[in-house]
Formats: C-alpha cells, structure tokens, sequence
C-alpha cells in the first residue's frame, strides 16, 4: 500500500485502530477531518425509520457539515419489511422490524450505519425499552458491516457532544464538531417549527433541502390521527392512512402539530406523569385535539407495544368523556389493505351520519 504524503498544517496522519469503517485493522491513513479515508468520501448511511422523523434531517446535516455523505434509505415496501421479520427475535413490535429491514438495505449502500441508542430525550422520562438495545439488534441483523452509535442517554442530551459516536469525536478537531452540532440545533428548530405549522415530515424534510411547498386545497373537515410518529409517518405500515383521509375531504392533525409546551399542560390532570416520552405526546395531544374540534380521531398503534397497552386506556377514557369518537387501529406486518380499509370507511360514514343529524 502506498503511503500517504507527510501531513501539513490542519492535514495529521493517524493509525486509526478502531474506526468502525476500516477495512483493514493496521492501515495507516490521511485524516483530514473532513469525512475521507485515503481521499475517497465515506458514506453514511440512516434508516428512514422509527424517530428518523423526528431526528432524520438534523443527523443528516451534521454529518453532511463534517464531509460525509450521508444515504437515506428509500421507502418501506414489503420485501424490506420480510427482511427485518426474517433478522427480528418474534418480541419485538412492526417498527423495529421495519428499521431493520431498512439497517439491512442499506448496507450495500454504505461504508458505515448510524444507529441511534435512545434511552431518554427529557428530563424524568423515557423512551421504549426497544430503543435501547437497538444498536445490538442492528448489529446482530448485519453481521460485520460497521455501525456508529448515537446514543441519548440519561445525562447525555441527543445534542450533546458525549452523545456522538465515539469514532466521531476521536478524529474530528473540537471546533469542528460544535460547528456541526450547532447547525443540526438550528436544523432541529427550523424543522419541527415547519412541523407545528401544520405540515407532515416529508412536506417539511422537501422544504428544508430546498424544494417549494406544494399548494393542496384547503379541507373544511378535520380528522385527528394520534400514534407514535413511525406508525403515522410510514405510508406502507398505515396503508397510506393520511392520503385517504385527504381524499374524502379531511384535513388530518398529528401530535407533531403542536408544541412541547402544549403537550406538557394536558399532562397536568393525570395524578402522576406518565413514563414514557412518546405516550405524553399521545395522551397530550388527543386532549389538543379534543379542543381543536375535530370530528373523530384514529389511533393508530403497533401490535405488541408494551406502553400503548396502558396509554391506549387513558384515550378510551378520555374520549369517551369528551364524546369524540375514537376509532384505534392495530398494525402488524399481517395488517391487511381491504380490512383496514373499509374500517376507516366505516367510521367515516358514522361521522357523516352524526353530521348529517347535527350532532357534531
């Protein structure tokens, strides 16, 4: 192997033991902090998956401000969702199967995978169990294929430089990296004030890489569609429920629409807060919704999620206090179009029954 020229100024030559996209374990390499291994741009890829629609663009920038290039997974289509069925223990729910099955179509793709170990985004809450273990169920899924793993712990905030990948702060100069994370904060900011204004994750992701806002036909009626953001972001899991719903005229409002302050008053009627990060959201952001006088609510939830069992009860409760009506889908990789299908046709025709005798 040809050696590389004798480094100057900000250019430093390292033996690189452990960078996790290294194909030989004692190769001598120019790191010039600026995402290149021997000149060649490394790429990185995410999974177009689980909190990616929270989180997707911000990594996505980070990354892209250090020099890597960054891939994005395409759609969830079936032979995707098989694979992760196939690499999945039969515990886990649909989502985690789905990221999988992303983690894996990417890995010809790919130099490396950021895999995100989230264990608590807010302060005395946290997120599924799941989410903890993710990086050893990626890495048990793609074999030897390398893996980052950013991790949001207890004390490490997802913004903060302990929770970056640790191949990432070793060969990175400090300036650099607080560059990069200031600009995914602002990215953060940006991104989900688009997401309050009413738009969903694609509509906002287009906007914020340039692309112009599509002008769609302002809906009169009003439909509210509660879930955890990867079961009403994915337009394969839900059977692209958002499209149908427009298409007889709703126009459909999600958790993401309203702030974290909003959410954080509808939690002060239950005796004691509730454990989980993404169940707050659920619960909050029906009773917003309650006030923002939609017809019905969907709640769409993912088979075999052990905290929707207990949150999915506190709903029923409430709807049924407020007299919305509720109508809540289960999903799993069996979930058929048909049947789920002419379940949201029922309920829609109920609703314009209620309609049609003025009691909404």
């Amino acid at each position: 192997m040809a050696r590389c020229p004798r480094p100057t100024g900000r250019m430093r030559e390292h033996v690189l033991p452990r960078r996790p996209w290294k194909r030989s374990l004692n190769t001598t390499v120019c790191w010039r902090g600026s995402g290149r291994e021997g000149g060649i741009q490394i790429k990185i890829g995410i999974p177009r998956a689980l909190l990616y629609y929270w989180y997707g663009p911000v990594w996505r920038v980070f990354l892209e401000e250090l020099g890597f290039t960054v891939v994005v997974s395409g759609a969830t289509g079936k032979e995707l969702i098989n694979a992760g069925v196939k690499a999945a223990v039969d515990e886990v729910c649909l989502p985690v199967k789905v990221f999988l099955g992303h983690s894996l179509a990417l890995t010809s793709q790919c130099d490396a995978l950021l895999i995100p170990r989230l264990v608590s985004i807010n302060r005395k809450d946290y997120i599924c169990p799941k989410f903890m273990g993710l990086p050893e169920m990626t890495k048990q899924a793609v074999g030897a294929h390398p893996v980052l793993i950013w991790k949001s712990e207890q004390n490490s905030d997802l913004g903060s430089l302990k929770a970056l990948p640790l191949d990432i702060r070793r060969n990175f100069p400090r300036r650099q990296i607080k560059k990069g994370l200031q600009k995914a904060k602002t990215t953060f900011r940006i991104y989900h004030g688009l997401l309050q204004q009413g738009l969903f994750p694609d509509e906002a992701e287009r906007i914020l890489f340039g692309a112009e806002k599509k002008h769609r036909a302002e809906d009169r009626r009003r439909m509210g569609l509660i879930g955890h953001p990867y079961c009403l972001y994915d337009p394969f899991i839900n059977l692209d429920l958002v499209r149908l719903l427009r298409r007889y005229g709703f126009k459909v409002l999600a958790p993401e629409f309203f702030t974290p302050r909003q959410i954080a008053e509808e939690q002060r009627v239950l005796a004691k807060p509730l454990f989980w990060t993404l169940s707050q959201r659920i619960f909050g952001a029906f009773r917003l919704l309650c006030k923002e006088k939609v017809e019905g609510v969907i709640y769409l939830s993912a088979f075999a999620c052990g905290p929707e069992a207990l949150i999915g009860e506190l709903v029923k409760k409430e709807a049924k206090a407020n007299g919305l009506p509720l109508l809540q889908l289960d999903l799993d990789e069996h979930s058929g179009e048909a049947g789920f299908v002419t379940r949201v046709e029922a309920f829609i025709d109920l609703l314009n029954r209620k309609r049609r005798l003025n009691c909404v």
